[in-house]
């Protein structure tokens, strides 16, 4: 197909079914291969955002929605202030759009503008580390393509899938973990805010940001917080999200180590008599461990936290809970006694060539990265 005929511009609403078709269509290659489903809304995880700007970016070749790649601008922490920075997602090309039309040439200028426009002083993204094409193509520099984005490796962590298996009893801890009351919601705003600002991309968040989340988000309520106190002190949060409203997990196939794994944990499931991993074909039904936030990172604390939220949603009907582990994590501990499949992804900073972050020292500290955002 001749690359002459390739469009690209700024998708609309009534680009909803196309997208929702391509993305279903072009899988998040794997050991694990999934579908991402976001229908009936492809454009719903975005609108629950508290965000500064969108742009998604279509492909279109011969009037058929071939690519999209997606910008988001929101206010975040970064070396101790507040700043708009960009995040990078969604990115979806068929064949047809991999010869450097869509990636490699226009959407280095999109991106440019993107972040002068919103004033962002650096994008940010995600990507799994067995997608091995997709990180050559990335990172890889060509004389053919100067305007390139530069992504730069910055931390490793494991999408953690704990899978709901045999009861666990919650191990003794130092705090009392509870479900959030009514009247918890500023001790948590607080918690959160206060950990997210010493984090680098840590979203700014206060009660009013905290409270319109929970009116945005699909599904999201006060209820699904479980809270860590010591005394009279808040000393960890956590909440039980389940994204099924605007995006869901299909599998296609489990390949190389996955398909051990799944031959392992459904022979364990079918003598323990706990729920085994879906066939290909089915919808994953899981949820993901968000709005972490623990005073001075105290692993006991998290540790407290996870164990509750295993126990209260173990017979939920829920396949796994899903969690962010970074590399060197002192919260990975409190995953050893639960069975686990983790998939292996990098966080990378993007710049334009000549942005001031293309060669700058990379930030130090726990990443503020919602993954269940992605």
């Amino acid at each position: 197909m001749s690359r002459a005929r390739a469009i690209l511009r700024d998708a609309t609403p009534a680009d909803n079914a196309a997208l929702c078709e391509l993305f279903a269509r072009v899988s998040m290659d794997g050991d694990l291969k999934l579908a991402v489903e976001r229908g009936p809304n492809f454009f719903g995880l975005y609108e629950m955002q508290q965000i500064l700007a969108c742009q998604v970016q279509v492909g279109e070749l011969e009037g058929r929605i071939s690519g999209v790649a997606t910008m988001l601008a929101r206010e975040a922490w970064l070396e101790g202030k507040q700043t708009p920075v960009t995040y990078l997602g969604d990115l979806r090309l068929e064949d047809s759009l991999r010869g450097g039309f869509f990636l490699l040439n226009h959407f280095g200028e999109g991106f440019a503008k993107f972040l002068e426009t919103t004033q962002s002083a650096v994008g940010l993204t995600a990507i799994i580390a067995s997608n091995e094409i997709a990180i050559k193509t990335l990172t890889r520099r060509s004389r053919r393509f100067p305007k390139k984005p530069i992504y730069r490796p910055w931390r490793k962590f494991e999408i953690t899938n704990l899978h709901f298996t045999i009861p666990r009893r919650p191990r003794p801890g130092p705090c009392e973990v509870r479900p959030a009351r009514t009247e918890d919601l500023s001790a948590i705003a607080e918690l959160l805010g206060k950990e997210s600002s010493r984090q680098p991309f840590g979203y700014v968040l206060d009660a009013e940001r905290l409270a319109e989340r929970l009116r945005r988000w699909p599904g999201l309520t006060l209820d699904d917080f479980l809270c860590a106190w010591r005394g009279t002190e808040l000393v960890g949060c956590a909440a039980v999200w389940d994204a099924k409203e605007v995006k869901r997990f299909r599998v296609e196939a489990y390949r190389g180590s996955m398909a051990w794994i799944r031959r392992a944990f459904n022979l364990g499931a079918f003598f323990l008599r706990y729920p085994a991993l879906p066939p290909p074909g089915d919808v994953l039904p899981y949820a993901y461990l968000t709005h972490v936030a623990i005073l001075n990172e105290d692993p006991p604390v998290f540790q407290a936290l996870l164990d509750q939220a295993y126990t209260r949603h173990r017979q939920s009907g829920l396949r796994f809970l899903c969690a962010c582990v970074f590399e060197d994590d002192p919260y990975a501990p409190a995953f050893v006694r639960y069975r686990t499949t983790p998939i292996p992804a990098q966080l990378f900073l993007v710049s334009p060539p000549d942005g001031p972050w293309a060669e700058r020292e990379l930030p130090s500290g726990r990443p503020g990265f919602e993954m269940a955002l992605v």
